[in-house]
């Protein structure tokens, strides 16, 4: 009786056994949501920016160029002389015969005899500077024209020389022409020369007029 119950207990149990199936592995973890993180030894760059982060490179603005205009300096006309030639001293120019009261015209077709014109200049520092001398006939129109530096090297004081050696120039008629000078850019002023013969004082003119008559 014992062994008959014994074995309808392993009957029973078997289709119990089955009914369970068969033990379920376990599911592997997704990577994906693995809260474990390796380590690769790279270094953290932080956030990467977005479009709106990124911005153009502003140009650095461009540095100013310098100016050639001496800064600070003043300069200014202390006399402008004419002659045949010039003597060139310690002092300054002196005119060898005396200045021109009036440049000669000679030849024909009509045209300026050779002079020198020496224009004294004062700064109110030793600076060198560009300097433009131009003589206009009487009609405003330019005659002569000199470009040059004015140079204060082995001048004393803060004033200085600048000598220019006309050649002969055709001119229309003599008159009342104009000594333009420009140091640096800037007009210092103009000076009366006379071409041809000069014109004669109102005593003598009066007086050949009566003679005439």
């Amino acid at each position: 009786m014992r062994k008959l119950g014994l074995v309808f207990w392993l009957l029973a149990a078997v289709p119990l056994a089955h009914a369970e199936g068969p033990a379920k592995k376990p599911k592997p973890k997704d990577a994906g949501t693995s809260k474990m993180k390796m380590d690769l030894g790279l270094p953290s760059f932080g956030k990467l920016p977005t479009g709106a982060d990124l911005q153009k490179a502003k140009a650095k603005p461009a540095a100013s160029e310098p100016t050639v205009t001496p800064a600070g300096v003043t300069y200014s006309v202390v006399r402008v002389q004419h002659a045949k030639s010039f003597l060139h001293t310690a002092n300054g120019a002196m005119p060898m015969g005396g200045s021109l009261a009036a440049i000669p015209i000679v030849g024909n077709p009509p045209s300026t005899d050779k002079f020198t014109t020496v224009i004294r200049m004062k700064a109110t520092q030793r600076v060198n500077a560009p300097i433009d001398v131009v003589i206009l006939d009487p009609r405003g129109d330019t005659a002569m024209q000199a470009t040059g530096e004015l140079s204060f090297r082995g001048q004393v004081g803060n004033e200085a020389d600048y000598t220019v050696d006309w050649e002969k120039t055709p001119t229309r008629a003599g008159g009342k022409f104009e000594v333009l000078v420009r140091v640096a850019g800037q007009v210092m002023g103009t000076w009366p020369l006379q071409v041809g013969e000069p014109p004669k004082p109102e005593k003598e003119a009066a007086a050949d007029a009566g003679n005439k008559g």
